[in-house]
């Protein structure tokens, strides 16, 4: 970082838009809003937002958006990197009823269709939403092109018998080619899928010693590598009751590099399996379950210099923002030289006793047990570490925040940043790190600090480009082709 010919401090930037919060702040361009939109949307109650009201938002968006390709770009992202499923699919709906005769939207629809269900999925919610007579042919020529991919067990899998959009609905409504697979699943003489759901089903079901068929099904699924990752990871607790003579093999699954990079599977699903194997399982099994947590964030950029992380605190951060922000802040905090955590609400502190040589778990676990809740004062961040010079400043938050008397002097906490930075005689570079977007809105100009939003290996890659591109995250969108 340059010393002596610095940048400029930005001249007084007012905050023009209102938070949900009631505060004042800043609104964030259209492109950043919905990429924020998207890589954020927990589908889930939160504070601010029940899960239907995220979907919603995310479809009025859609509807809205000034550049529709740009959406179709950031679903297919938020598929592929962020692995999210639900929105992936309000988009691709709303986007079918929205543009009509362009040629790129067959390509988009067969390229989201990742998985068998996403076609299924997709068309209910159009079906529901717009009707089934209104399908255009864009949507059913490329979600029928995207049939054509699947083979026979992927069908199988996922032939949603028994639900309002099954496969055999989305294929009369589709009319992909024929192949094989699809014209066994239409005559009926497709075999059924041996899954583990119907595998560990049918041993529960057995005469006899029931607990015997369940322990030899778990056994022969791990044996034969019929579990993927995830699905390892979520029935570990059913795994250790039911077969602990086969943990060894499921940890050795978890912990090979590979499988972790194919999986996608992000820290925090790693933190709810440890928090259900406690008081089943012995330390050394915690030990491996670390291990491969930390494989998981294996694209987390490595910064030199002195590098801030701040935590946002506050009460509308309760749930699954605040478990996953402190595994962000331990994340960071463990892959730099040289790094400090504070926690803010209406006030700011340091936390103490963290040591990057531990556990992401347990870094984790330190910062939470020294939360303090309270109202969300951005200002205080920079109260709090005074004059000591840090090279980078990433704030993790879900940009909520309010302006009460007797907290601040000024209204734009960006002023308070200037300031600061004048006070340590450099700019500091700013990481803006949107946890669980609620209205598009942000506490600093996008123009000033560096932009990122969601949870996921992806975008730590973003981040480590952001210093050298300060557009990275959107140019990343704006590069896949649909």
């Amino acid at each position: 970082m340059s010393r002596f010919n610095v940048p400029k401090v930005s001249v007084l930037v007012v905050p023009t838009a209102a938070n949900t919060a009631g505060g004042k702040a800043f609104r964030m361009t259209h492109k950043m809003e919905y990429a924020t939109a998207l890589l954020t949307a927990m589908c889930g109650d939160t504070y601010y937002k029940t899960g239907s009201e995220y979907v919603e938002r995310i479809a009025e968006l859609t509807r809205t958006i000034d550049d529709p390709i740009f959406a179709a770009k950031a679903a297919l992202y938020t598929r592929y990197e962020g692995d999210l499923r639900t929105v992936s699919h309000v988009v691709a709906g709303e986007l079918a009823n929205r543009v009509k005769g362009e040629k790129w939207t067959r390509r988009f629809f067969n390229k989201i269709a990742f998985r068998v269900d996403d076609v299924t999925e997709i068309l209910s919610y159009f079906v529901t939403k717009y009707g089934r007579k209104k399908i255009p042919n864009a949507l059913r020529d490329g979600l029928g092109a995207a049939l054509t991919k699947f083979d026979a067990y992927q069908l199988a899998k996922y032939k949603a018998a028994g639900k309002d959009m099954n496969l055999w609905d989305a294929v009369n409504l589709c009319h992909p080619k024929a192949t094989e697979a699809l014209s066994a699943l239409m005559k009926g003489t497709l075999a059924a899928a041996e899954t583990w759901e119907t595998k560990v089903s049918g041993a529960g079901k057995a005469e006899g010693n029931k607990d015997e068929a369940k322990k030899e099904a778990w056994t022969e699924l791990l044996d034969k590598k019929k579990l993927g990752y995830f699905a390892i990871l979520r029935n570990l607790r059913n795994i250790a009751k039911d077969a602990p003579e086969a943990m060894g093999r499921a940890l050795a699954s978890l912990v090979d590099e590979k499988q972790v990079a194919r999986s996608k599977v992000l820290p925090f699903q790693f933190q709810t399996a440890m928090d259900a194997l406690k008081g089943l399982v012995q330390a050394p099994v915690m030990h491996t379950l670390n291990a491969a947590m930390e494989l998981s964030m294996r694209n987390v950029p490595r910064f030199s210099g002195k590098t801030l992380i701040a935590l946002d605190c506050s009460g509308s951060m309760d749930g699954k923002p605040i478990q996953i922000g402190a595994l962000m802040a331990a994340v960071l905090f463990k892959s730099q030289d040289d790094a400090d955590v504070v926690q803010f609400s209406s006030h700011a502190q340091k936390i103490t006793g963290l040591n990057p040589g531990d556990t992401l778990d347990s870094i984790s676990k330190t910062i939470l047990r020294q939360r303090v809740n309270g109202g969300t004062n951005f200002h205080s961040i920079f109260q709090a570490i005074g004059s000591t010079r840090y090279d980078r400043i990433i704030i993790l938050s879900d940009m909520q925040a309010w302006q009460g008397s007797g907290w601040i002097a000024t209204d734009c906490v960006n002023d308070t940043f200037n300031n600061y930075c004048k006070a340590i005689g450099t700019k500091s570079y700013l990481y803006s790190f949107n946890l669980n977007s609620v209205d598009g809105t942000m506490q600093f100009p996008e123009s000033k600090v560096f932009c990122l939003a969601g949870f996921s290996d992806a975008i730590l890659g973003v981040m480590g480009k952001l210093e050298q591109d300060p557009q990275a995250l959107i140019n990343e969108i704006d590069a896949i082709e649909v």
